[in-house]
């Protein structure tokens, strides 16, 4: 039988690729148009490409407010939702990727133009009442259905309200829900006073959010500090030299960090300006062997942005107050509320505690390591490990651990692409295929086009591949979904098209295990999106429950620390010795990430219970209140020592992108392991969990509840209730850490 499938699909593959190629429109102009997209031939085409979009909504809109409720209203407003965010979603990348200014800023005007018309939408009476009414026809065809038990009342029934019954399919129905509550979200609902303080509530989060994300990340707010001591050059590599050099040229200063004396070393005498971007204290804590030193930076590095303190507690405050007004307690509430496997926040916290308890005497052994080799290192009379110290501490702990100096810890990109694509063909059937770009097509050089192809259901869409850093790209690593995957009226489906994006300092040859890890965390989202299969974009791929929708990526991550499949993403790979390469390198990579993983656990519970905080009934109503439940929290959930002056939250701009549901990493890294574990423990490239894990998992995308989705994957014993909605059993998320588990 596979060998079938793989016969058919070495015929169908080239099929599907001439075919895509030949369907491509390449204009006058000689530009297929960026994207593909025709509309996109030069950068002012952005604002025409939204202007004609919202025009084209527009008319949709009319007509769904006109004619009489049916399941067809559920599907015209997923019409204008994709249309629109084919442009928005698109446009968001273009203004975060293209490499030519003219472009980012068009597509930055694009991006405003349609959420302008979005917010209108958002709060547009008539169509929450068409939603509304569909609904409602909905329910009386039940009603209808559930009392025409006789023959007779069935020959009473109103015509074609059989036919109509039908086209309420259950997704309808998850869908038409999910778009009241959409509304309801922006209080569309509410009467005409609460409609006006919700529209004004709802801009001045917008702004405020993105004031607090620019804070966070503008390296130039964070200033700089004074090191008294000086700093020992020699401590710091290369790179972070030249990195804090740029930065302190960024703030204006003529300071800057140099090697003196005739043999390259020296001390750099006092004063020394450091800057306080997080790269330069991340360099500063894991390097520096003055105590001293590390302690100033890092506690200074807690008070910048320093515009962030007040701005967080005002934005929280106005989160809670708007959640309120729309008739939940708290910001947290209405994130659980909307969808999600937990449900309430209690559950949530429950699952915190959980694993914090089930942690915590691993966490005190693996904080006495560090309390002994600070004693080694300066002496029996050095105070416990502090903050400052944890980077420093365990540096020194891995580099002094025993490695194989043969065994490379970097992967090509080559092979890992290879690799990925040897995965997803055994697993799922898919094959990837690099095309070329078609003229017009790319935003930058080196941006890959792959082509995804399943052996039996044809094509499933397209990755752009956009891996290396350049002048205004995007500086984090990240999954967009330029369009969703969706049945389209002609009963044929509009295959997805997703852009990954990393930032790899590397030279393009090479990747650390890290960078590698990264590419498979973000081919896990995409994966979801190829495999989803949903009527509606509305619920396609990652337009799920958010404490479901990392579960594919965290799981995808298990191929490249599995020593049974890393052989793949190597050269030689069925060679014996790359196998024990591989093992070697899986070795010493499990020791690292798990070394001190109840310690990273504890990090991790820190800031999910920060965001809980911040987002509850109550959040701080000031900075001294902010700061006293931060080192509560603090003081509870970690082995080291919390300081009053310490603020977290400052440079978290989680707490404005994941309000409420940060802990949704927690989850997902819980739930993808008890997968792994179920499933594939024993065979990582089975094909029978691999489809398991396809139509059970990804297939429904957010069309099935998160409850159920996660139960007919790993059966109902895998969660539990708890304060009122469901949380996973924290053993998979002590796994995940390497943390033992109890008997």
């Amino acid at each position: 039988m596979q060998g079938g499938l793989m016969r058919l699909a070495s015929i169908l593959l080239p099929k599907i690729i001439a075919a895509a190629r030949s369907n491509a429109k390449v204009y006058s102009t000689g530009s297929a148009g960026l994207f593909n997209k025709a509309q996109l031939q030069c950068p002012a085409d952005w604002v025409t490409y939204a202007q004609d979009t919202i025009a084209r909504c527009q008319l949709i809109v009319e007509e769904t407010v006109t004619v009489p409720a049916s399941a067809s209203t559920i599907q015209s407003l997923d019409d204008i939702s994709d249309h629109l965010c084919q442009v928005y979603d698109a446009a968001e990348f273009c203004r975060n990727a293209h490499s030519n200014t003219e472009w980012r800023q068009q597509a930055l005007q694009a991006v405003m133009v349609t959420a302008k018309y979005i917010q209108k939408l958002n709060m547009h009476q008539g169509l929450y009442s068409a939603v509304v009414r569909s609904l409602q026809h909905h329910d009386r065809l039940q009603s209808h259905s559930s009392a025409t038990a006789s023959s007779q009342d069935s020959l009473n029934r109103p015509q074609g309200s059989v036919a109509e019954d039908q086209e309420y399919n259950a997704e309808t129905v998850i869908v038409g829900r999910a778009l009241q509550k959409d509304f309801e979200q922006r209080g569309v609902h509410l009467d005409s006073h609460g409609q006006q303080q919700a529209l004004q509530m709802s801009e001045d989060l917008a702004t405020m959010g993105m004031a607090i994300t620019q804070n966070a990340s503008d390296s130039s707010r964070m200033g700089a500090v004074q090191v008294l001591n000086g700093v020992w050059v020699e401590e710091l590599s290369p790179s972070w030299r030249n990195h804090m050099n740029t930065q302190l040229s960024l703030l204006g200063s003529k300071s800057q960090f140099r090697m003196h004396g005739n043999g390259g070393t020296g001390h750099l005498m006092p004063p020394q300006l450091v800057p306080l971007d997080q790269s330069s204290v991340n360099g500063i804590v894991q390097s520096i062997n003055d105590e001293g030193v590390r302690q100033q930076v890092w506690l200074a590095s807690r008070q910048t942005p320093a515009e962030n303190k007040q701005a967080i507690v005002d934005f929280c405050i106005l989160r809670r107050d708007f959640a309120q007004l729309l008739g939940f307690q708290s910001h947290a509430h209405l994130q659980a509320g909307l969808a999600s496997l937990a449900g309430t926040p209690n559950a949530v916290v429950s699952f915190l505690d959980q694993a914090h308890v089930a942690s915590r005497d691993r966490a005190a052994e693996e904080y006495d390591v560090l309390r002994q080799r600070k004693e080694r290192l300066m002496g029996s009379s050095s105070r416990p490990p502090q903050q400052w110290d944890r980077a420093y501490l365990m540096g020194a702990i891995k580099a002094h651990r025993t490695i194989d100096s043969s065994v490379s810890m970097y992967l090509s990109l080559h092979d890992c692409l290879r690799g990925l694509g040897a995965v997803l063909k055994q697993l799922t059937g898919i094959l990837l295929e690099e095309v070329p770009m078609l003229p017009g097509e790319s935003w930058a050089p080196g941006v890959q086009k792959m082509l995804a192809v399943h052996e039996t259901d044809g094509e499933l869409g397209v990755i752009y591949l956009d891996l290396f850093p350049r002048q205004g790209k995007f500086g984090q690593a990240a999954h967009f979904t330029l369009r969703c995957g969706r049945k389209l009226k002609n009963g044929e489906y509009q295959t997805p098209v997703i852009a990954l994006a990393c930032n790899f300092e590397q030279s393009h040859a090479l990747l650390t295990h890290h960078n590698a890890a990264t590419l498979v965390h973000e081919f896990g989202h995409a994966l979801h999106s190829l495999l989803s299969r949903t009527q509606y974009q509305h619920l396609s791929g990652t337009r799920g429950a958010m404490d479901v929708i990392e579960v594919p990526s965290h799981f995808m991550e298990n191929y490249v620390n599995d020593a049974r499949t890393l052989p793949l993403f190597m050269p030689d790979s069925s060679k014996a010795s790359t196998a024990r390469k591989a093992e070697a390198m899986a070795k010493q990579v499990k020791q690292d990430r798990h070394m001190f993983g109840a310690l990273d656990l504890e990090t991790q519970v820190c800031h999910s219970l920060m965001d809980q905080m911040f987002h509850s009934p109550e959040p701080p109503q000031s900075q001294a209140a902010a700061a006293d439940a931060l080192h509560e929290i603090w003081s509870k959930y970690s082995s080291f020592p919390s300081q009053r002056d310490h603020s977290p939250h400052l440079r978290f701009a989680h707490l404005v992108n994941y309000g409420g549901s940060y802990y949704s990493y927690a989850y997902a890294m819980c739930l993808a392991s008890c997968v792994w574990e179920k499933l594939f423990q024993d065979d990582p490239l089975s094909r029978h969990a691999g489809n398991a894990l396809r139509h059970k998992l990804l297939r429904p995308g957010g069309a099935k509840d998160p409850k159920d989705l996660i139960t007919g994957v790993l059966g109902h014993e895998s969660l539990q209730q708890a304060g009122g909605g469901y949380m996973p059993q924290s053993d998979g998320l002590l796994h995940h850490y390497g943390i033992p588990t109890a008997a």
